[in-house]
């Protein structure tokens, strides 16, 4: 399933436009006249910035001309000023449908410090598929790339798009990360069209108004600092989602979408006719369930068996619906590939063989935060899975009890490693959509609890003489903690893996090697075990050839956030998490106890910590539980987050003093 991308970014160069090389000179030759909105630009004044600011949007604009038939054109125009060298490469890209429309121009100027702009020539801009991973894809792209250019160089560009839609929506990003003075979005409806629209991550802003134009604008917008452990960029920056309606009888057959509701009973036409059960699928869902004794068993095999069909990215006809159109299920299983709403469908229509309703459920995958219940648009998904329609008697943690639809059980047929009964952690608590006719309403998704995707870890080791550890390591991953090593393992192989282990305790130990690593999956309670020999250099440290320093906190799973920064302007956010450690280090011969580090308890709005040391049985016996919330937690609180933070890592640290007998 593909949405529509914001229609224009400034950003870094990304891998597809590496695959051209242009052998043409980068500028025209011909002495085009320079348009006086880009002089305008290149004169106004910049106000200083933080160092860290490469560059600064002197205006981002965009234009939009509708007609009654759903055509129309959209007019995009940019100026960037490069204030300092060393920063990302600029570029303006501008995404359209090859379809159902066209780039009617584009072009763009380079002006240098001293005033003279330079045009671009024609042969500079790339034309490449939006989505290199798919296999069908309308979507395209128009790129063209500025480089680096010297401090005080502007970039501009113009580009004009036309295209007929179904969609009576549209969406601008006033703001990426860069600062930016002027921001604009205008649209222009025909006699009678009513038009409104909602800006996310800012204040309420109403549109200037003149005729049938609607303009919304915003200016002087700060840089937004990339922090660590901070929410995505659409949840930072400002962005705008516009309705516009035309009269109820109008013949284009454009969709006016004004509710959620509305916006179910569009889709369902689209997406409930291609599950309906062929022959072909419902013989294979006899043989596949023949054995089942019950309802949950007949879902978790057809659940599994979908898992195992091929993706292949399907993008057709997406400006009327088509990003929403699943092939018919009997193609997918005939061919034994298909996306993700393919997959879906394929699923829908096999619980259907077996008398088992089912519903489309579209979400965005990758951001739980993205969708925003004030604008109901299917623009804003990217993803689609499933609500199976089930009784009292089943009792997963996926399942919501109270729909519009019944009891429903929410399951990803994509996603080849989370099993029935969980959800990958990037769609728990997000926005989704049970496509439903009129009955369709947008709910929030399950979230797990922490001991859901906990983490077990017991390690034993031994120090020599010179304080090098050699130590067994035996973990158990639950749930989502389970899912990245899965995935490598599969994907990369064993050999990946290790290197993986081998990196991040590296972070932590210098001079660690991990000698094996031996796995194994348990689908039962969706566990992965993991047993790994290691052996860390100097781990124990000599002081003065009498005292032994060592840190069995080091040897835990992990857990922890670094924050080096004294002052930050983004939220935090926090991933649940719940992980329990017992790390066991023998004493090394000729060494007693002297110190060791006082019991930590910490419990606070973001989460626990519990750790102690003991010595039994000559070892050192470090036990540690550490559990977090799933939080967004605003910059004013940044101290106290930093401050519980500090906690969880000075017990990783701690340090456990041994001294000579």
């Amino acid at each position: 399933m593909t949405s529509r991308t914001p229609a224009a970014s400034v950003g870094s160069v990304r891998a597809l436009v590496l695959l051209f090389a242009a052998a043409a000179a980068p500028f025209a030759t011909a002495a085009d006249p320079t348009p006086s909105w880009v002089l305008q630009a290149v004169s106004t004044v910049v106000p200083g910035y933080p160092a860290k600011v490469d560059s600064v949007v002197l205006l981002h604009e965009e234009t939009v001309t509708v007609d009654a038939t759903g055509k129309r054109v959209m007019r995009e125009r940019g100026a960037v000023k490069v204030v300092q060298s060393g920063g990302e490469k600029l570029e303006a890209t501008r995404f359209y449908n090859s379809k159902s429309g066209r780039i009617r121009d584009f072009q763009g100027w380079l002006i240098a410090p001293g005033g003279k702009a330079t045009p671009y020539a024609k042969n500079r801009i790339v034309d490449v598929a939006a989505n290199q991973g798919e296999v069908y894809d309308e979507y395209r792209a128009r790129i063209l790339e500025c480089g680096c250019p010297t401090p005080g160089s502007v970039f501009a560009w113009d580009v004009t798009e036309e295209e007929t839609s179904v969609f009576t929506q549209d969406s601008f990003n006033f703001q990426h990360r860069e600062p930016v003075l002027v921001a604009r979005y205008s649209v222009t409806l025909p006699a009678s069209w009513e038009a409104n629209g909602v800006v996310f991550n800012h204040a309420p802003i109403e549109p200037q108004i003149a005729g049938t134009s609607f303009t919304w604008e915003l200016k002087d917008l700060p840089w937004i600092e990339q922090e660590p452990h901070s929410p995505s960029i659409a949840a930072l920056a400002p962005r705008l989602a516009v309705s516009y309606y035309s009269p109820t009888d109008n013949r284009a057959g454009l969709q006016g979408l004004k509710d959620w509701s509305a916006v179910s009973a569009w889709l369902s036409p689209i997406v409930d006719p291609p599950a309906a059960p062929a022959d072909l699928v419902r013989g294979k869902a006899m043989a596949l369930t023949d054995s089942a004794k019950s309802d949950v068993e007949k879902i978790a095999i057809l659940a599994d068996y979908v898992q195992k069909t091929n993706y292949v990215e399907i993008a057709l006809n997406l400006t009327r619906g088509g990003g929403y159109t699943p092939r018919p299920a009997e193609v997918t299983l005939a061919t034994n590939y298909g996306d993700c709403k393919d997959k879906a469908t394929l699923l829908r229509a096999l619980l259907k063989s077996v008398n088992i309703d089912s519903n489309l459920l579209v979400i965005t995958s990758g951001d739980r935060s993205y969708v925003r219940p004030e604008w109901a648009s299917p623009q804003q998904f990217n993803h689609a899975i499933i609500a199976i329609q089930v009784s009292d008697g089943i009792k997963m943690p996926t399942v919501i009890d109270q729909t519009p639809v019944g009891r429903l059980l929410i399951f990803d047929p994509t996603d080849r490693i989370t099993p029935l009964g969980d959800l990958p952690e990037s769609e728990q608590g997000s926005y989704a959509l049970v496509i439903a006719g009129g009955k369709g309403a947008l709910m929030k998704m399950p979230v797990l609890a922490p001991d859901a995707r906990r983490i077990e870890s017991q390690v034993e080791g031994g120090l020599d003489a010179d304080g090098n550890l050699t130590a067994s390591m035996h973990r158990e991953y639950f749930g989502q903690s389970s899912t990245r090593l899965r995935y490598i393992e599969k994907v990369q192989g064993s050999e990946e893996l290790k290197k993986q282990f081998e990196r991040g305790m590296a972070r932590s130990i210098a001079a660690t090697t991990v000698k094996k690593v031996v796995t194994e999956t348990h689908p039962e309670n969706n566990r992965l075990s993991v047993n790994l020999d290691l052996a860390a250099d100097r781990f124990g440290q000599s002081m003065q050839g009498r005292l032994f320093i060592l840190r069995p906190g080091m040897l835990t799973s992990g857990g922890d956030y670094t924050f080096t920064t004294k002052q930050r302007t983004a939220p935090i956010q926090l991933e649940a998490d719940y992980r329990r450690d017992t790390v066991k280090v023998k004493l090394p011969q000729g060494y007693k106890l002297d110190e060791l580090p006082a019991p930590a308890k910490v419990e606070g709005p973001y989460g626990t910590l519990q750790a102690s040391w003991t010595v039994r049985d000559g070892e050192v016996v470090m036990d540690r539980t550490l559990e977090l919330k799933q939080m967004t937690v605003p910059p004013a609180e940044y101290a106290k987050v930093r401050e519980f933070f500090d906690h969880v890592l000075g017990a990783e640290s701690a340090p456990v003093v041994l001294v000579k007998q």
